[in-house]
């Protein structure tokens, strides 16, 4: 049982908190392109209504992405410790996965292709964060 807790572990904190994680990066670029936003953009108050639709939406589009690739680095625990590079492409592979899906119309993500670059990113924030959560649960011999 405890074997078991230790591959779901990465898994759950990767579903959990990785569309968390990155949601409130979203909210914190969004802040900054307001704040520098030469056209004026819009009220602050509004912008922190829209806060809680962005972590819904995190959800709702990262939550799969972040279901594979917990399953990917919980996969490459059976051999050995996750290591940075590994949950790194992991999060690049999910997401590479989504596009893929999506392309062949098996599960529709449009956020996903039409914003390859930024879902990477914070995909790539997110799994990082997450690898630093996950590292107590990792076997040391």
């Amino acid at each position: 049982m405890k074997r078991l807790a230790r591959f779901l572990i990465p898994v759950m904190i990767a579903v959990t908190l990785g569309p968390l994680i990155g949601g409130l990066v979203f909210c914190l670029l969004a802040v900054y392109t307001n704040l520098f936003d030469q056209t004026g953009g819009m009220p602050i108050a509004d912008l922190f209504g829209m806060f809680g639709i962005y972590i819904i939406f995190a959800y709702i589009i990262g939550g799969p992405i972040a279901l594979v690739a917990g399953i990917l680095v919980s996969i490459w625990m059976i051999w050995r410790p996750p290591y940075f590079p590994v949950v790194v492409v992991a999060a690049i592979m999910a997401i590479g996965l989504g596009m893929l899906a999506d392309e062949i119309g098996m599960f529709r993500v449009p956020l996903v292709s039409n914003n390859l670059w930024l879902m990477t990113a914070l995909g790539v924030i997110a799994a990082s964060l997450c690898w630093l959560l996950t590292r107590p649960f990792w076997r040391t011999g």
